[in-house]
């Protein structure tokens, strides 16, 4: 065992106690006095750093700080480096500008303190990882508890900063401690990240930073799954993943994979996305051809479209461009149109709107996206589609913008569309692409409902709104290669359970079943929504393998914006340690719960119920 491991087994547990532990992150906390725990690096025995931590009050201002220490007592840089107060560049790897410090010989957690000026009420911290390469990204915090007067805040994973040479998301982790809109506008317009980072550049300043994302960091699955565990967690070598099974062989799956696999140990990780994308698409053609989409409700009073008329009128935050990936149209039923006989064109960047109807909509590639130049002081981008003869349609699908995380912002938030010159009913609010292909991010708009896709006042419950709500699974209860659950239930304002469908929902990875050895094994992901939760029939459980330095996630995905107000999860119970045990919960990419989900036991689930109320 390594030092680290030794260390941190004779140091209190990062929650305080071995009991299951989970708060919800409260609303604008008040204090003057921080304390950030570094409870453990990714993989590194001796040392854990940071590139930077960003306070915002309540005023969108960032706090003046007193004074700061650290009971570290071997560092390597300042903490001056770690609070810049966003006058340097925040994802740098450059290690001068960095703060990393020794903890393998503590006696207790390593801490950062600082003393604000004066009390404070905050509303967001962004946390930057180490990042002075993919070697010693390792040195970057894991885990991380922070406390505000003694009050714990915020508890729970800490991205590992892969470099720019990742794809994974390169602008920190932000923690949010209101959705109040108009102190997030106060603090975007002191956000130096959001003025002048990654998503902030020009179109062209990022196109080389999405080719190195779309480019970098392909993990085999193959071989990585069945001859390595996942990294960090164990130190015995050549471990082999154990075989599993819900011994309900006579039991099919929702969706065989079988054309998906091959005996080639080369199987790359971005084919685990497609095929979890490929299963939500399935799901979603699947009701289609059933008949079941809403859009199938009424053939009366369709349009017989010739001419379609888009106004662009909102990005999602960048500065200088807005795009989308593509568009597709829905006939009777909510029945996909294809071949169509139909021009597009648009006011702006012209060469490239061919592009919105090439059918490559699943994609991280520019090449097959259209980016415009946008301004908000000038006229609307419109987009024009001619038809060559009059066509009933019902509706169109949306593939926003998602060449890469930080350009995901310059997908389209607000549009306003016309029929043969018509207005409709807006304008209509569109959901943020994710920025990878985890899932089909598609999103349906049907003409005779727009009212759904209206922005929405708040009602007086104080419930959560957003469009995808993502659960990222951490860590298991000991297992270390397979983690799941029994079910999901989520409840809106009126405290009514919403019926999710398998369009709602997609897992990365899907389920045990991308593994080259499983097949038809029944704990896919769709049974999560089956009603089945507090239950020891493993055909009604989800698992998914545990990938290397990756977490689980699913996501539960509305077209419409949706309001919660509760979220239960049941654990995996066939065999407690694979079930879930520290998970984030986050709407729209910003964090709203992190906690622990009580273990299951043969006879009991495990059940955490988190509350979305803000009051």
């Amino acid at each position: 065992m390594s030092k680290s491991g030794d260390t941190k087994n004779s140091m209190p547990d990062c929650n305080g106690s071995d009991e299951a532990y989970g708060f919800a992150i409260p609303e604008l906390p008040r204090g003057e006095l921080f304390r950030f725990i570094l409870c453990s690096s990714w993989d590194d025995p001796h040392f854990i750093g940071l590139n930077a931590i960003e306070l915002f009050n309540a005023v969108g201002e960032r706090p003046q700080i007193d004074k700061m220490r650290t009971n570290a007592t071997i560092t390597r840089g300042s903490l001056d480096n770690v609070f810049k107060n966003g006058e340097e560049n925040l994802s740098t790897n450059d290690p001068s500008k960095m703060w990393s410090a020794r903890y393998d010989n503590l006696t207790e957690l390593l801490y950062i303190e600082i003393h604000l000026k004066e009390q404070e009420s905050i509303a967001m911290i962004r946390i930057w990882n180490y990042n002075e390469s993919r070697v010693h990204a390792l040195c970057g915090v894991h885990d991380l508890r922070i406390e505000l007067d003694g009050i714990t805040i915020f508890q729970g994973e800490i991205s590992c900063a892969f470099t720019f040479e990742s794809e994974e998301e390169s602008m920190g982790d932000t923690i949010l401690f209101t959705t109040n809109d108009t102190i997030l506008e106060l603090i975007a317009e002191n956000d130096k990240c959001l003025r002048e980072d990654e998503i902030m550049r020009s179109a062209l300043d990022l196109h080389e930073l999405v080719n190195d994302l779309e480019e970098e960091d392909r993990l085999t699955i193959s071989a990585t799954m069945e001859a390595s565990p996942r990294t960090g967690i164990s130190s015995v070598p050549n471990a082999l993943r154990p075989a599993t099974s819900a011994r309900r062989p006579e039991v099919r799956s929702a969706m065989r994979f079988s054309d998906q696999k091959s005996g080639n140990t080369d199987v790359i990780e971005e084919t685990v996305s497609e095929i979890s994308a490929i299963h939500c698409s399935t799901e979603r053609d699947k009701k289609i051809e059933s008949g079941e989409m809403k859009a199938e409700q009424e053939d009366i009073g369709l349009p017989l479209l010739k001419v379609f008329h888009m106004e662009l009128l909102e990005n999602w935050g960048a500065p200088d461009c807005i795009g989308l990936t593509g568009l597709q149209f829905l006939g009777r039923h909510g029945i996909v149109l294809d071949n169509l006989d139909c021009n597009v064109t648009t006011s702006t960047a012209t060469q490239t709107s061919y592009r919105l109807l090439n059918g490559k909509n699943l994609t991280k590639n520019r090449e097959d996206m259209w980016l415009s130049p946008y301004s908000r002081n000038s006229s609307p981008v419109r987009i024009t589609v001619t038809f060559a003869e009059p066509t009933i349609t019902s509706g169109i699908c949306v593939w926003n913008y998602n060449a890469s995380p930080e350009m995901s912002y310059a997908g389209v938030r607000c549009i306003q569309m016309y029929i043969n010159g018509k207005m409709l009913q807006g304008p209509i609010l569109l959901r943020k692409a994710p920025g990878y292909i985890h899932f089909d991010y598609v999103q349906d708009i049907i003409f005779n409902k727009c009212t759904l896709y209206k922005p929405i006042s708040r009602p007086q419950t104080h419930s959560i709104n957003g469009f995808i709500y993502q659960l990222r699974l951490h860590s298991s209860w000991g297992d270390e290669y397979y983690i799941g659950l029994n079910g999901l239930e989520f409840y809106n304002h009126r405290e009514e359970l919403i019926k999710l469908l398998p369009q709602n929902l997609a897992a990365f990875p899907e389920s045990v079943n991308i593994l080259p050895n499983v097949n038809d094994d029944p704990r896919t992901s769709d049974k999560l929504i089956d009603g089945y939760n507090d239950t020891e029939n493993p055909s009604h459980m989800w698992l998914t393998p545990i990938l290397p330095n990756r977490c689980a996630r699913v996501f539960v995905i509305f077209d419409t914006p949706t309001y919660v107000s509760l979220v239960n999860v049941y654990n995996y119970r066939k065999t407690p340690e694979r079930g879930a045990r520290l998970v984030t919960i986050s709407v729209d990419d910003l964090i709203v719960f992190s906690g622990e989900v009580p273990q299951s036991t043969s006879y009991k689930t495990g059940i955490l119920s988190v509350s979305l109320r803000e009051s």
